[in-house]
């Protein structure tokens, strides 16, 4: 009798935890666990229970795996899903957003053509708009979305694209700025540089600006005229970046042009070599050539430069070399610089540099740069954007 009362208790359990398992794994339940913020609990139930290819549970654990960045079991769920269920249009949706969160935006496009194929949605081409943002094509940004605004499908969306649109409109019209530089010596050559200027991007992949100014040095005031163009894809390869800058001095104590080529290429997002170029002409002309190596620790940044310089008389291979540590926080850095010339003198430099402060003001600054070393010498510059 008691053999069967044990048994018939255990077939109670079981089928009691059966239908608390199954009420677990409905549709409803897992919407409420992730409404309310329990991801985890819902993602556990989904991993540890047979969806008998449920479509809809399977997408919500694709959902859920992606914003744990598990990407590869998220793609390879949203694939099957699609090539299952080729009308459901929510599953291309979601594998486009998780290719543009790793950067892979060329499968992301390809994803949201097949499904455009199939049905229209503004939504997708906002989507490819957003990526366009983050990749820095904002004309391209600019482009996309103004096609979605044109087919929004209710007031709100277009509400939405309007907003980005704005967004979208800040970043690629003239900004004005203003940029200064001192310099100070203990040998009483005190370099002081103040100048107005227009940053315009002209295209996706290439940025210019002009400026002028005025420069105090030996107490004397000088013009200063300066214009910078910058090149980065897709104009130019992908993982490098161009830039040419020149400066031009005319005045009393100080005749001087200045023209500096930089190439960098980003092997990964720890690795980048770059290389430079500065033509100087002045009473002592001479031509700098810079390689410089970088790597990215998890919470340092270190920097390898060695400088080679050329004068009527020859070049010095060996001019000097430079090992500079940065540490970035949220907003500002420090940096730490050792420096060896050929001449056998040794310099140790320390420096602040700050970056988008005041950012919700109509003036920001972009950076704000304070570095002195060992010899007495200190540096502060600055750029302030005006909008």
């Amino acid at each position: 009798m008691l053999k069967k009362i044990i048994i018939l208790l255990f077939i109670f359990v079981f089928l009691s935890s059966s239908c608390i398992l199954a009420s677990d794994i409905s549709l409803e339940n897992i919407q409420k666990l992730i409404a309310e913020n329990n991801n985890k609990q819902a993602l556990e139930i989904l991993t540890e229970n047979n969806l008998n290819n449920n479509p809809d549970l399977l997408y919500y654990k694709a959902l859920l795996l992606s914003w744990e960045k598990e990407y590869v079991e998220s793609e390879k769920i949203l694939l099957q899903l699609i090539d299952d269920y080729p009308e459901r249009l929510e599953f291309y949706n979601h594998l486009a957003r998780i290719y543009g969160w790793q950067r892979k935006f060329e499968k992301a496009k390809k994803i949201i053509a097949r499904a455009q194929q199939r049905e229209y949605s503004s939504t997708r081409m906002a989507l490819l708009a957003r990526h366009a943002e983050w990749q820095g094509n904002w004309f391209e940004a600019q482009k996309l979305i103004k096609i979605a605004l044109t087919k929004a499908e209710s007031n709100e969306l277009k509400n939405e694209y309007q907003s980005r649109l704005k967004i979208i409109n800040q970043k690629i019209r003239t900004e004005l700025f203003i940029k200064g530089k001192f310099i100070y010596s203990p040998a009483a050559r005190d370099d002081i540089s103040l100048r107005l200027g227009l940053e315009k991007p002209l295209n996706d992949g290439i940025n210019s600006e002009i400026s002028a100014g005025v420069n105090h040095f030996k107490d004397e005031f000088n013009l200063l005229l300066g214009a910078e163009i910058e090149l980065a894809p897709p104009l130019l390869f992908n993982k490098t970046n161009f830039s040419s800058t020149f400066n031009f001095y005319q005045g009393d104590s100080k005749d001087k042009i200045e023209l500096n080529n930089s190439l960098n290429y980003f092997f990964n997002s720890k690795n980048r070599a770059g290389i430079s170029f500065e033509i100087v002409k002045d009473d002592a002309s001479y031509q700098n050539l810079e390689l410089e190596y970088e790597y990215r620790f998890k919470k340092i940044i270190m920097v390898l430069k060695n400088s080679s310089r050329h004068y009527s008389t020859g070049w010095i291979s060996d001019f000097s070399q430079h090992l500079d540590f940065y540490y970035p926080r949220d907003n500002y850095l420090l940096n730490f610089r050792i420096s060896h010339y050929q001449d056998g003198e040794n310099l140790f430099r320390v420096g602040f540099e700050f970056s988008n402060l005041f950012s919700e003001h109509k003036y920001s600054f972009e950076n704000l740069n304070l570095w002195f070393n060992n010899q007495q010498t200190g540096n502060l510059d600055f750029r302030l954007n005006l909008r």
